[in-house]
Protein backbone atom coordinates (compact mmCIF):
# COMPACT_ATOMS: atom_id res chain seq x y z
CA UNK A 1 0.00 0.00 0.00
CA UNK A 2 1.19 3.58 -0.55
CA UNK A 3 -0.26 6.86 0.62
CA UNK A 4 0.31 9.79 -1.55
CA UNK A 5 -0.44 13.85 -0.51
CA UNK A 6 -1.89 15.60 -3.33
CA UNK A 7 -0.05 19.10 -3.04
CA UNK A 8 -0.81 20.90 -6.71
CA UNK A 9 -4.32 22.25 -8.18
CA UNK A 10 -2.73 21.19 -11.36
CA UNK A 11 -1.78 17.55 -10.34
CA UNK A 12 -4.54 16.30 -12.37
CA UNK A 13 -3.99 12.31 -11.81
CA UNK A 14 -3.47 12.58 -8.42
CA UNK A 15 -6.77 14.61 -7.57
CA UNK A 16 -8.72 11.89 -10.21
CA UNK A 17 -7.15 9.17 -7.91
CA UNK A 18 -8.90 11.17 -5.29
CA UNK A 19 -11.82 11.55 -6.65
CA UNK A 20 -11.99 7.74 -8.11
CA UNK A 21 -12.34 6.53 -4.19
CA UNK A 22 -15.98 8.00 -3.88
CA UNK A 23 -16.95 6.55 -7.70
CA UNK A 24 -16.13 3.22 -6.64
CA UNK A 25 -17.62 3.36 -3.47
CA UNK A 26 -21.18 4.22 -4.43
CA UNK A 27 -21.01 2.91 -7.97
CA UNK A 28 -24.18 0.67 -7.40
CA UNK A 29 -25.90 3.10 -5.36
CA UNK A 30 -28.62 5.14 -6.27
CA UNK A 31 -28.55 7.56 -3.33
CA UNK A 32 -25.57 9.12 -3.78
CA UNK A 33 -24.91 12.59 -5.70
CA UNK A 34 -21.74 12.42 -7.56
CA UNK A 35 -21.84 16.03 -8.47
CA UNK A 36 -21.57 16.74 -4.23
CA UNK A 37 -17.65 15.93 -5.36
CA UNK A 38 -17.43 19.50 -6.55
CA UNK A 39 -17.33 20.66 -2.87
CA UNK A 40 -14.05 18.92 -2.66
CA UNK A 41 -12.75 20.83 -5.51
CA UNK A 42 -13.99 23.87 -4.63
CA UNK A 43 -12.24 24.05 -1.49
CA UNK A 44 -9.22 22.89 -2.02
CA UNK A 45 -8.78 25.77 -4.72
CA UNK A 46 -9.95 28.60 -1.98
CA UNK A 47 -7.84 26.96 0.83
CA UNK A 48 -4.55 26.39 -1.60
CA UNK A 49 -4.94 30.14 -2.28
CA UNK A 50 -5.89 31.48 1.07
CA UNK A 51 -4.26 31.55 4.47
CA UNK A 52 -6.37 31.15 7.16
CA UNK A 53 -7.10 27.31 6.06
CA UNK A 54 -4.79 24.62 5.15
CA UNK A 55 -5.75 20.96 3.90
CA UNK A 56 -3.72 17.95 2.81
CA UNK A 57 -5.81 15.58 0.77
CA UNK A 58 -4.34 12.24 0.45
CA UNK A 59 -5.30 9.07 -1.06
CA UNK A 60 -4.01 5.13 -0.17
CA UNK A 61 -3.43 2.90 -3.37
CA UNK A 62 -3.66 -0.84 -3.58
CA UNK A 63 -1.17 -1.81 -7.18
CA UNK A 64 -1.78 1.84 -8.05
CA UNK A 65 -5.66 1.52 -7.48
CA UNK A 66 -7.24 4.02 -5.59
CA UNK A 67 -8.63 2.58 -1.99
CA UNK A 68 -9.47 4.84 0.70
CA UNK A 69 -8.94 8.71 0.97
CA UNK A 70 -9.08 11.32 3.14
CA UNK A 71 -8.00 15.01 4.21
CA UNK A 72 -6.38 16.59 6.74
CA UNK A 73 -8.03 19.75 7.51
CA UNK A 74 -6.53 22.58 9.96
CA UNK A 75 -8.43 26.35 10.31
CA UNK A 76 -6.29 28.59 12.32
CA UNK A 77 -8.95 29.62 14.49
CA UNK A 78 -10.34 26.12 15.80
CA UNK A 79 -10.10 25.29 19.02
CA UNK A 80 -11.22 22.41 20.90
CA UNK A 81 -12.88 22.82 24.37
CA UNK A 82 -9.79 23.24 26.15
CA UNK A 83 -9.20 25.96 24.08
CA UNK A 84 -6.15 23.92 21.94
CA UNK A 85 -5.63 23.95 18.10
CA UNK A 86 -8.12 21.59 16.54
CA UNK A 87 -8.27 19.65 13.21
CA UNK A 88 -10.30 18.21 11.34
CA UNK A 89 -10.57 15.10 8.64
CA UNK A 90 -13.27 15.81 5.71
CA UNK A 91 -14.01 14.18 2.59
CA UNK A 92 -13.32 10.67 3.95
CA UNK A 93 -13.88 7.53 1.83
CA UNK A 94 -12.93 4.17 1.24
CA UNK A 95 -13.74 1.02 -0.10
CA UNK A 96 -15.15 -1.59 2.44
CA UNK A 97 -12.70 -4.07 1.40
CA UNK A 98 -10.05 -2.02 2.52
CA UNK A 99 -10.44 -1.23 5.99
CA UNK A 100 -6.66 -1.10 6.69
CA UNK A 101 -6.25 1.27 4.00
CA UNK A 102 -9.16 3.15 5.56
CA UNK A 103 -7.09 3.71 9.45
CA UNK A 104 -4.22 4.34 7.96
CA UNK A 105 -5.70 7.52 5.83
CA UNK A 106 -6.88 8.59 9.19
CA UNK A 107 -3.65 7.89 10.82
CA UNK A 108 -1.50 9.86 8.46
CA UNK A 109 -3.96 12.74 8.97
CA UNK A 110 -3.46 12.36 12.64
CA UNK A 111 0.21 12.68 11.93
CA UNK A 112 -0.20 15.78 9.80
CA UNK A 113 -2.20 17.53 11.78
CA UNK A 114 0.03 16.46 15.17
CA UNK A 115 2.90 18.26 13.24
CA UNK A 116 0.80 21.40 12.27
CA UNK A 117 0.33 21.68 15.98
CA UNK A 118 -3.43 20.38 16.32
CA UNK A 119 -4.18 18.44 19.67
CA UNK A 120 -7.29 17.21 19.31
CA UNK A 121 -9.24 15.78 15.78
CA UNK A 122 -13.16 16.02 15.12
CA UNK A 123 -14.19 13.79 11.85
CA UNK A 124 -15.95 13.99 9.79
CA UNK A 125 -15.81 18.06 9.68
CA UNK A 126 -14.76 20.09 6.25
CA UNK A 127 -16.17 24.20 7.57
CA UNK A 128 -18.94 24.99 9.70
CA UNK A 129 -21.61 23.77 7.25
CA UNK A 130 -20.47 20.01 5.81
CA UNK A 131 -20.25 18.14 9.15
CA UNK A 132 -20.89 14.63 10.42
CA UNK A 133 -21.24 11.06 9.89
CA UNK A 134 -24.49 9.17 8.24
CA UNK A 135 -25.68 6.91 11.27
CA UNK A 136 -29.51 6.27 10.25
CA UNK A 137 -31.53 7.53 7.44
CA UNK A 138 -29.63 5.78 4.47
CA UNK A 139 -32.23 5.37 2.42
CA UNK A 140 -33.56 9.11 2.93
CA UNK A 141 -32.39 11.22 -0.22
CA UNK A 142 -28.61 12.93 -0.28
CA UNK A 143 -29.28 16.90 0.32
CA UNK A 144 -27.75 19.85 -0.98
CA UNK A 145 -24.53 20.35 1.02
CA UNK A 146 -25.20 17.49 3.48
CA UNK A 147 -22.64 14.45 3.85
CA UNK A 148 -23.55 10.69 2.77
CA UNK A 149 -21.57 7.71 3.96
CA UNK A 150 -22.33 3.80 3.72
CA UNK A 151 -23.12 2.50 7.50
CA UNK A 152 -19.79 0.77 7.85
CA UNK A 153 -17.74 4.10 8.10
CA UNK A 154 -18.55 4.40 12.05
CA UNK A 155 -16.84 1.08 12.72
CA UNK A 156 -13.84 2.58 10.57
CA UNK A 157 -13.34 5.22 12.73
CA UNK A 158 -14.49 3.37 16.16
CA UNK A 159 -11.55 1.05 15.57
CA UNK A 160 -9.58 3.69 15.17
CA UNK A 161 -9.79 4.78 18.24
CA UNK A 162 -12.71 8.14 17.42
CA UNK A 163 -15.34 8.41 20.29
CA UNK A 164 -18.88 10.33 19.35
CA UNK A 165 -18.67 13.59 20.58
CA UNK A 166 -22.31 15.26 19.14
CA UNK A 167 -25.02 13.76 17.80
CA UNK A 168 -27.06 15.38 15.02
CA UNK A 169 -30.32 14.90 13.76
CA UNK A 170 -32.38 16.59 10.64
CA UNK A 171 -36.08 16.64 10.57
CA UNK A 172 -38.71 16.20 7.39
CA UNK A 173 -41.31 18.68 6.60
CA UNK A 174 -43.88 17.68 3.97
CA UNK A 175 -46.93 19.86 2.48
CA UNK A 176 -49.27 16.93 3.96
CA UNK A 177 -48.62 17.08 7.66
CA UNK A 178 -46.80 20.09 8.13
CA UNK A 179 -48.88 22.51 10.48
CA UNK A 180 -49.79 25.60 8.84
CA UNK A 181 -49.44 28.28 11.13
CA UNK A 182 -48.86 32.27 10.35
CA UNK A 183 -47.03 33.46 13.30
CA UNK A 184 -46.81 37.58 13.78
CA UNK A 185 -45.27 39.08 16.69
CA UNK A 186 -45.47 42.57 18.15
CA UNK A 187 -42.90 44.96 17.11
CA UNK A 188 -40.96 42.13 14.83
CA UNK A 189 -41.39 41.76 11.19
CA UNK A 190 -39.84 39.60 8.68
CA UNK A 191 -38.46 39.92 5.16
CA UNK A 192 -36.94 38.45 2.26
CA UNK A 193 -33.53 38.67 1.06
CA UNK A 194 -33.19 40.26 -1.62
CA UNK A 195 -30.06 40.02 -4.39
CA UNK A 196 -30.87 43.87 -5.65
CA UNK A 197 -29.09 44.85 -2.37
CA UNK A 198 -26.36 42.25 -1.99
CA UNK A 199 -23.72 44.15 -0.25
CA UNK A 200 -26.04 45.33 2.57
CA UNK A 201 -27.41 41.58 2.78
CA UNK A 202 -24.12 40.31 3.00
CA UNK A 203 -23.04 42.53 5.46
CA UNK A 204 -26.69 41.43 7.81
CA UNK A 205 -25.55 37.60 6.59
CA UNK A 206 -21.61 37.73 7.93
CA UNK A 207 -22.83 39.95 11.39
CA UNK A 208 -25.93 37.69 12.67
CA UNK A 209 -23.73 34.46 11.91
CA UNK A 210 -20.97 35.56 13.38
CA UNK A 211 -22.77 37.02 16.14
CA UNK A 212 -25.43 33.75 16.71
CA UNK A 213 -22.62 30.99 16.51
CA UNK A 214 -19.22 32.13 17.63
CA UNK A 215 -18.04 30.18 21.09
CA UNK A 216 -20.83 27.69 19.93
CA UNK A 217 -20.34 24.36 19.03
CA UNK A 218 -17.08 25.04 17.54
CA UNK A 219 -18.00 27.44 14.94
CA UNK A 220 -15.52 29.19 12.95
CA UNK A 221 -16.17 32.90 12.49
CA UNK A 222 -16.03 34.29 9.02
CA UNK A 223 -14.69 37.70 7.54
CA UNK A 224 -17.19 39.31 4.85
CA UNK A 225 -14.50 38.75 2.16
CA UNK A 226 -15.22 34.66 2.84
CA UNK A 227 -18.74 35.10 3.56
CA UNK A 228 -18.96 36.79 0.09
CA UNK A 229 -16.86 34.20 -2.01
CA UNK A 230 -19.21 31.51 -0.15
CA UNK A 231 -22.24 32.83 -0.73
CA UNK A 232 -21.40 33.72 -4.71
CA UNK A 233 -21.42 29.97 -4.90
CA UNK A 234 -24.49 29.78 -3.51
CA UNK A 235 -26.19 32.62 -5.97
CA UNK A 236 -26.92 30.28 -9.00
CA UNK A 237 -29.41 28.46 -7.24
CA UNK A 238 -30.25 30.71 -4.38
CA UNK A 239 -33.67 31.83 -4.24
CA UNK A 240 -34.32 35.00 -2.27
CA UNK A 241 -37.84 33.66 -1.37
CA UNK A 242 -36.61 30.85 0.75
CA UNK A 243 -34.00 33.66 2.95
CA UNK A 244 -35.73 35.19 5.83
CA UNK A 245 -34.23 37.63 7.62
CA UNK A 246 -36.10 38.95 10.88
CA UNK A 247 -35.93 42.23 11.74
CA UNK A 248 -36.97 44.65 15.18
CA UNK A 249 -38.75 47.83 15.12
CA UNK A 250 -35.98 49.94 14.09
CA UNK A 251 -35.26 48.15 11.18
CA UNK A 252 -32.40 46.12 12.98
CA UNK A 253 -31.56 42.38 11.69
CA UNK A 254 -32.24 39.92 14.90
CA UNK A 255 -32.77 36.67 13.00
CA UNK A 256 -31.75 34.77 9.89
CA UNK A 257 -32.90 31.54 8.06
CA UNK A 258 -31.29 29.98 5.13
CA UNK A 259 -33.39 27.74 3.11
CA UNK A 260 -31.76 26.13 -0.28
CA UNK A 261 -33.72 24.59 -2.92
CA UNK A 262 -32.65 20.94 -3.13
CA UNK A 263 -30.26 21.58 -6.31
CA UNK A 264 -29.39 17.47 -5.76
CA UNK A 265 -32.38 16.95 -7.61
CA UNK A 266 -31.65 18.71 -10.93
CA UNK A 267 -28.39 16.62 -10.59
CA UNK A 268 -30.81 13.96 -10.65
CA UNK A 269 -32.99 15.02 -13.90
CA UNK A 270 -35.63 15.44 -11.16
CA UNK A 271 -37.53 18.79 -10.85
CA UNK A 272 -36.57 20.63 -7.54
CA UNK A 273 -39.04 20.00 -5.36
CA UNK A 274 -37.48 19.54 -2.07
CA UNK A 275 -35.27 22.23 -0.14
CA UNK A 276 -33.06 22.31 2.80
CA UNK A 277 -32.81 24.39 5.50
CA UNK A 278 -28.95 25.23 6.04
CA UNK A 279 -29.38 27.52 9.24
CA UNK A 280 -31.64 29.19 11.54
CA UNK A 281 -30.58 31.43 14.11
CA UNK A 282 -31.43 34.40 16.63
CA UNK A 283 -29.52 37.16 17.82
CA UNK A 284 -29.08 36.61 22.27
CA UNK A 285 -31.88 38.33 23.63
CA UNK A 286 -34.66 37.62 21.30
CA UNK A 287 -34.45 33.91 21.55
CA UNK A 288 -37.52 33.01 23.74
CA UNK A 289 -39.47 35.72 21.89
CA UNK A 290 -40.42 33.42 18.83
CA UNK A 291 -38.57 34.89 16.36
CA UNK A 292 -37.43 31.74 14.74
CA UNK A 293 -41.01 30.67 14.79
CA UNK A 294 -41.68 33.57 12.69
CA UNK A 295 -39.32 33.43 10.42
CA UNK A 296 -40.21 29.73 10.31
CA UNK A 297 -44.19 30.28 9.03
CA UNK A 298 -42.96 33.24 6.50
CA UNK A 299 -40.46 30.53 4.95
CA UNK A 300 -43.04 27.73 5.40
CA UNK A 301 -45.52 30.21 3.37
CA UNK A 302 -43.33 30.35 0.63
CA UNK A 303 -42.31 27.13 0.23
CA UNK A 304 -46.30 25.67 -0.30
CA UNK A 305 -46.67 28.81 -1.98
CA UNK A 306 -43.54 27.84 -4.75
CA UNK A 307 -45.30 24.04 -5.00
CA UNK A 308 -42.40 22.31 -2.99
CA UNK A 309 -43.51 19.33 -1.29
CA UNK A 310 -41.21 18.51 1.27
CA UNK A 311 -38.09 20.51 3.30
CA UNK A 312 -35.29 19.20 5.66
CA UNK A 313 -33.82 21.21 8.40
CA UNK A 314 -30.52 20.25 9.72
CA UNK A 315 -28.28 20.14 11.57
CA UNK A 316 -29.94 20.26 14.89
CA UNK A 317 -27.79 18.95 17.80
CA UNK A 318 -29.45 16.56 19.85
CA UNK A 319 -29.43 18.67 23.18
CA UNK A 320 -30.29 21.98 21.32
CA UNK A 321 -33.90 22.26 22.64
CA UNK A 322 -34.87 25.10 20.77
CA UNK A 323 -34.39 24.29 17.48
CA UNK A 324 -36.24 20.78 18.82
CA UNK A 325 -39.44 22.60 19.97
CA UNK A 326 -39.49 24.47 16.97
CA UNK A 327 -39.45 21.31 14.24
CA UNK A 328 -41.87 20.22 17.00
CA UNK A 329 -44.33 23.12 16.75
CA UNK A 330 -44.16 22.92 12.65
CA UNK A 331 -45.19 18.99 13.26
CA UNK A 332 -41.83 17.69 11.51
CA UNK A 333 -41.04 14.06 11.52
CA UNK A 334 -37.85 12.98 12.48
CA UNK A 335 -35.25 12.25 9.09
CA UNK A 336 -31.79 11.46 9.10
CA UNK A 337 -29.20 11.21 12.11
CA UNK A 338 -25.62 11.96 12.18
CA UNK A 339 -22.45 12.03 15.00
CA UNK A 340 -19.25 14.18 14.55
CA UNK A 341 -16.39 11.99 16.27
CA UNK A 342 -13.27 13.32 18.11
CA UNK A 343 -10.01 12.05 19.24
CA UNK A 344 -7.13 13.58 21.13
CA UNK A 345 -3.80 13.46 19.89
Amino acid sequence: MKIIEIKELNDGRRINQFLDVARQVYKDDPIWVPESEQTFLQRFKAWKTGLKVRMWPIVALEDNYPVARGAAILAKAATDEDGNPQGWIGFFESLEEHRDAAESILHRCEDILRMAGAKSILAPKVDNLIVGLLTNGFTLPHTVLSNYNPPYYLNIFQQSGYEVRLKLHTFNFTRETVKRAEIKLPGFTTRESDRNRLPQELAIFNRLQNSIFTGTNQYISRTLEEDREMVQTFLPFLDDELVIIAEDKKRNAVGLLICLPDLYQAFKGDKINRARIISIGVMPGWKTKGVGSMMGSHLMQNLLKKGYQTAEASWILERNIQPHNLVKRFNAASGKEYVLLGKKL
